[in-house]
Order: C-alpha cells, then structure tokens, then sequence
C-alpha cells in the first residue's frame, strides 16, 4: 500500500535562518521560527558515515536548536545525498581501532540515541536514500518517517532499503538498537529481521511499522514550495532537488507537529520513551564494555577486514 502524497495548505514564510557546523559543515542546517520547523541535512561525503566527529556534530546541532530556537517545535533530518540517507557507523571507527578512541567512539553513538530519541522537538526523518544497520538506527529515533518509493537519482534506478542489517557483516546490532527496532515493528518481525540481517524495501518497510508513509513521485506541485526552499540551507538548495517529494511531505509532517501544544506533545512522547532512556543511561558504562569488547574479538575484526576488502574490490569493479 503506497501512501499518497498530500497537498498541505499554504504556509508562510517567516524569519529564515541558515547555519552550519564548524567541524567540515558535517550537518547543515537551516531554521523557519516562523512556522517552528527546523532542518538537519547529513552532509559527509560520500555516505553520511557515522565518525565520532559526525556523531558529535548531530548531537551538537539537535542541542542548539533546543536550546537557542524555542520556537521551533520539530526537526525533518535529512541527507544532502540523494541515494544514501546514512550508510551507518564508519568503518574505519571499527578496524583495528585505537582502543583509547574507541570507547569515546561509541559513547559518542549512545549520545545521539539520548539526544534525538529524548529531544523535546519533533523529528521527522526524511529517508530519500538508504538506510541501513546505523542509518536506520537514526531514522528509528526519529518520531516520523517519510520514505521514497523509488525512482532514479542521477540517471540510476534507484529503489531505497532500511533496516539493521549488522549480521551480513558479520556483527551484531547493540541491544538497545535491537531493542528500538522491537518496539518499532513488533517482537517476531524483529527477532528474524536481526538474525537475517534484512533490509527492508519501502513497502514492505510502510507494511511492518517501519516507516509512516511513502512517497511514490519526484514531482509534485505543492503550495508549500518556497516555504520548504526557504528553509533548506543555502549550500544544499541545487544538490537537494532531486528530493523535492520526499522532503515535500516531511515538511508537512513537521509543521502539523509544530502546531501541537508542545507540553502536551512532548509529555506523551516522554510517556513512551523516558523508561528506555533511563535505562540507556543507567546502563551506559556497561553497554560500551560490552561492545568494546565484542568489536575487538579476533573474529569480528577478521569479519570487518573481510568486509573493507569487499568493498574495495566493489569500487576497483566500477
């Protein structure tokens, strides 16, 4: 079942701000208090990787406008690559890791889920491109999400997939992320969905619970046109158009939540989900042990070489 895009009303447009982190410009974001809608875009090249860097940076970003932009009420995250929303940790965080680093790597991770899992505001993931293992973590955390049918993007079938598929790389998914996906599709759809590794196409991820609604068309004709253009960061406007529907329809979701009382908003949202971030913080020390050593095993690093040297071998093929 495709979830039809629908045509919002007209929203104004009203005191623009565009901002960008110091760190590279990792996230680029832009700010409408007008109408209390805000944009995160994901912008390392080329796969939105998650680094520690990128880790700090989200988590920065989500902390600034909380607190700095009282007005703004909800949050569409965003990728600035059209076919990979987050290809999920970096890699390189994980292969022979510095083991000073390491645990500072994943606390870093830990932070993100409390942050944007916990924010007073409203996110709404905007999933154009892929999303696995770490990316779909992200758009999981998230309190909507918008997913693109399919289509092309630059010239290229492209068909987007969500899902934690940690095991066909021979790891596993963290409990709590695990967890997070049990809660989001139901116990037995999860339970096979970890040990195979599934990455979900976006009907069948609209069918499970996995996303809130897809979106089947690049070109739509919306009201809400310049009001979205206003809002995109300045630097991204070009290279983003090619997410035009998808982005459409995560606006629209966005400003439908800025117009809930936020009290009112945010208390039942922490009625289901306070438990679980009490428990990650409770629980913290004893998560990154647990994959610290895990990640360090000599199997699990002779999987991830294995891994990076399939990759390498993909991208000397092309």
């Amino acid at each position: 079942m495709i979830s039809r895009f629908r045509i919002g009303g007209s929203v104004a447009i009203r005191h623009h701000r565009h901002l960008s982190s110091a760190a590279g410009e990792l996230i680029q974001t832009g700010i409408d208090e007008g109408n209390g809608v805000a944009i995160l875009v994901l912008n390392r090249p080329p796969a939105n990787s998650l680094s520690m860097e990128m880790n700090e940076e989200i988590s920065r970003s989500i902390k600034s406008i909380d607190e700095n932009h009282p007005k703004v009420q909800s949050v569409i995250l965003a990728s600035s690559n059209a076919a990979i929303f987050s290809a999920g940790l970096d890699v390189a965080e994980l292969v022979a890791p510095d083991p000073d680093r390491l645990p500072q790597f994943w606390k870093s991770l830990q932070q993100v889920y409390i942050d944007l899992y916990g924010s007073r505001l409203a996110t709404v993931a905007c999933l154009h491109g892929h999303a696995p293992a770490a990316g779909c973590f992200l758009a999981m955390a998230c309190d909507y999400r918008v997913m693109y049918a399919g289509g092309t993007v630059n010239g290229r079938k492209h068909v987007p997939q969500i899902g934690l598929n940690e095991t066909q790389l021979g790891i596993a998914a963290p409990p709590w992320m695990g967890q997070l996906l049990v809660r989001t599709i139901g116990f037995r759809r999860a339970e096979l969905a970890l040990a195979m590794g599934t990455l979900f196409p976006p009907h069948t991820a609209l069918e499970i619970g996995l996303v809130d609604e897809i979106v089947p068309s690049d070109t739509v004709e919306s009201s809400n046109d310049d009001a979205l253009q206003a809002l995109l960061p300045d630097k991204m406007k070009d290279q983003m158009m090619q997410q035009n529907a998808a982005l459409q329809q995560a606006y629209i979701q966005a400003t439908r939540f800025a117009k809930v009382p936020p009290q009112a908003r945010v208390a039942s949202k922490m009625l289901t989900r306070s438990e679980h971030l009490e428990d990650m913080i409770a629980k913290r020390q004893h998560d990154t042990d647990h994959f610290c050593g895990f990640i360090t095993q000599e199997e699990v690093q002779g999987n991830l070489q294995e891994y990076v040297q399939q990759l390498k071998t993909k991208s000397k093929q092309k």
